[in-house]
């Protein structure tokens, strides 16, 4: 293993809003590698220009001094500036809390998750991610962790305080249910094993936490004993939720790894596996009509019968109006279920993702323009809309997306392959 310190120039993604798979707004990257070695990595792909990504680890080192410049750069300022200014010390309670609540609306930071994990090894000697959380913490973000190492329990009184300013949100990503199939795929990562032990840990200290599974490999990772476990496990841990997902494979140097180590391991899994994968389609999407099973019906399925969400959490950030955080949240699952379980079109999708960022960017209290008969005038929305918002508001859901769930329960209740294709009218 190689690990190399560089410099680097920027640090945040670019914005995110309205994000219903992780409900983050900027996303960084501690090191460029990872060494967990995970078979089916995304990381792996000649698209992110990354040579040696398993064994040559990028530390960058200067990642929460540029972390710091970057937050100040869009009109953040910290905790320990504010204490530093002569004035801040005269204030009493309610005047901090006014001038604080004046600042840019917080943003969700995926501080650990992107393509390379934050907890990898290399974290041990370097302390980046450590550093990074630091700086959230004097900023008051919110944080979102995932990640598939339990070195994250050694930062758990860093990351209470940061949960106690904002939030800590710390996700697992668990796929295999048996440690020594998981050992297969990643390698280098805690065992599957010890991955929920510390999500129950995480959960024990009043952190917010949940499972990510995806990605689930067709023919290996799909059967219901597999995912069922996984749920149990999650329940047991008092995670939030578990989300399943599929699995993709770049043509190129990711499918071509990949394939050799099935073709080593699992030889019987090998050809179901190139038929699934032999379109090579540029983003890695496989045949979908030659899956085993749509692992989004079969885990919305199972977590029904072990009695567990099978959407992640869209938590409520510092100063925000519960009411718009409601809205917010059924939203972005009507948004979710469209897009991947119907892959309706993204016109159908987009009058929901509009109105989403709208509240996410920060709009009046919802319920208090409901009272006056403001909410379309506020969103500039039609009637239908208007309909769909103040359901939420009075039920914590809509119509909407309760027609969207039961048709998903309808194809769990016919087959799991069935032909899933819909018209957009169904749904409103």
């Amino acid at each position: 293993m190689r690990y190399e310190c560089v410099k680097a120039k920027s640090l945040l993604s670019k914005p995110h809003v309205a994000d219903s798979w992780f409900h983050m707004n900027r996303s960084l990257n501690a090191y460029r590698g990872c060494e967990h070695g995970c078979v089916y990595c995304d990381g792996n792909s000649e698209y992110y220009h990354v040579d040696n990504f398993y064994s040559h680890v990028r530390v960058k080192e200067n990642a929460a001094t540029l972390l710091r410049k970057e937050l100040k750069k869009l009109g953040f300022t910290s905790k320990s500036e504010l204490e530093t200014e002569t004035l801040w010390s005269f204030l009493d309670d309610e005047d901090a809390k006014r001038i604080a609540e004046k600042v840019p609306r917080k943003l969700v930071i995926g501080a650990c998750g992107g393509v390379s994990d934050g907890f990898q090894q290399a974290e041990r000697e370097y302390k980046i991610t450590y550093r990074i959380l630091e700086v959230l913490l004097d900023f008051g973000m919110p944080v979102f962790i995932l990640t598939k190492s339990n070195l994250v329990l050694e930062y758990i009184d860093l990351l209470k305080e940061i949960h106690e300013r904002s939030f800590a949100n710390v996700v697992f990503t668990i796929t295999c249910a048996d440690d020594e199939v998981q050992k297969v795929f990643e390698p280098n990562a805690s065992s599957s094993s010890e991955r929920f032990a510390a999500l129950k840990e995480i959960r024990k200290a009043g952190l917010f936490g949940g499972v990510m599974a995806t990605p689930i490999i067709p023919t290996i990772g799909d059967k219901v004993d597999n995912m069922t476990k996984l749920a149990k496990a999650t329940k047991s841990a008092n995670g939030e939720f578990i989300q399943f997902g599929g699995m993709t494979l770049k043509p190129g140097r990711q499918k071509e790894y990949f394939m050799r180590v099935i073709k080593r391991r699992y030889p019987e899994n090998y050809d179901a596996l190139v038929r699934i994968y032999e379109n090579n389609n540029t983003y890695g999407q496989p045949i979908w009509k030659r899956l085993p099973a749509n692992v989004m019906v079969l885990g919305r399925h199972v977590c029904q019968q072990v009695g567990l969400r099978d959407r992640s959490v869209r938590h409520k950030i510092p100063h925000e109006y519960d009411s718009n955080n409601k809205v917010l949240g059924v939203l972005l699952d009507i948004i979710f279920r469209m897009n991947m379980f119907f892959g309706l079109p993204r016109s159908v999708t987009k009058p929901y993702w509009e109105v989403a960022a709208k509240i996410e960017r920060g709009v009046e209290d919802l319920s208090k323009l409901q009272s006056e008969g403001q909410i379309d005038q506020h969103l500039i929305i039609d009637s239908s809309m208007k309909v769909t918002v103040e359901e939420i508001l009075e039920k914590g859901t809509c119509k909407v997306l309760q027609n969207l769930e039961a048709r998903i329960d309808r194809m769990v209740d016919t087959e799991l392959d069935a032909d899933i294709s819909a018209s957009p009218d169904e749904f409103v």
